[in-house]
């Protein structure tokens, strides 16, 4: 079991704000690095910063010379790598080389677990299921952001032996994730519609998909082992293998809804650039820290649309 002190960037976000908790209950010593105000309280000492600000890394590193970092920070939507795309490249891909090379100059002895994407794959192999030895062919600014990081992580382990490890998350979702994503906004216009607040009408874009999802709460715990058990300079899948046809899901988030719910594909929300099923081999993972999901896809996104029901609040209006 990992012990000492975890640095978490990123840590307001979506998974960090799970990480936080988890490694915390692990008897982890959390700090995080957040640009963003938190939505709730963390078990962590928080420090505001931008990974994108050279200077403030290195003295946050020299400070509290974690044993451990996880690196979160990234600007995570597609939508908004497609239009500003130069951010996602200074913050996804900067950013990781100023945490790296801050590593580098303090001679930290650190592990450091690089969150990247299945994004990477892309074009890759398309309908089967992905390995970490196929081929990665990005097709959006945020895959190639995500790709470039993954090559300067690799780079700095090859070259200047720097403990990294290298993560591929595939989709995941759960209590707090934000409505700019599928699940969660249809758990908000589920929630708003049940207290009047919005019309039962939702509309999404191409439903028409298989993606693997898997628990955010699955996930963290995977990152936690993945501090002691992956070998170093190694990528890694963390998937289910369980690939969800998103008209499916949708309709079984509608089913718990307690007013009845429209839900329209509306081609103005689709993507440029799709790929009909992205689905992994976690084989190597598994065999590697023996993780496996232990929540059902159906309890993530009923504790999804719970969590929306209590904070409806929290829904764009």
């Amino acid at each position: 079991m990992p012990s000492g002190r975890v640095l978490i960037t990123g840590i307001e976000g979506f998974v960090g704000s799970h990480l936080a908790r988890h490694l915390h209950s692990l008897g982890l010593d959390v700090v995080g690095l957040h640009w963003q105000d938190p939505v709730e309280p963390l078990p962590a000492r928080l420090v505001r910063g931008d990974v994108r600000d050279p200077a403030a890394l290195r003295a946050l590193l020299e400070e509290t010379r974690p044993q451990h970092i996880i690196h979160l920070a990234a600007l995570s939507s597609v939508a908004i790598s497609e239009t500003h795309s130069l951010t996602a490249y200074q913050v996804n891909v900067i950013g990781t080389l100023n945490l790296l090379e801050s590593v580098r100059q303090l001679n930290l002895r650190c592990r450091v677990l690089l969150i990247s994407s299945a994004d990477v794959y892309g074009q890759s192999n398309i309908g089967q299921r992905l390995a970490e030895t196929d081929p990665l062919r990005p097709i959006s600014a945020y895959a190639l952001s995500k790709l470039m990081a993954g090559e300067a992580g690799r780079f700095y382990h090859r070259v200047y032996g720097i403990d990294i490890v290298i993560l591929l998350p595939f989709s995941h979702t759960g209590p707090g994730q934000s409505p700019s994503f599928v699940f969660a906004k249809v758990a908000c216009g589920i929630a708003r519609a049940e207290v009047g607040a919005a019309l039962p009408v939702i509309e999404m874009g191409n439903l028409d998909v298989r993606r693997d999802y898997a628990d955010v709460r699955d996930v963290v715990r995977a990152y936690g082992l993945a501090l002691d058990r992956c070998r170093s300079g190694d990528t890694y899948n963390v998937t289910s293998g369980r690939p969800v046809l998103l008209r499916e899901a949708v309709a079984f988030l509608c089913s718990l809804a307690r007013v009845k719910i429209d839900v329209r594909s509306a081609t103005s929300h689709f993507r440029s650039r799709d790929i009909p099923l992205l689905t992994g081999d976690p084989a190597k993972f598994q065999a590697a820290t023996g993780w496996r999901p232990e929540i059902p896809f159906e309890q993530t996104l009923t504790d999804l649309l719970d969590y929306y029901r209590s904070k409806t609040d929290a829904c764009p209006k």
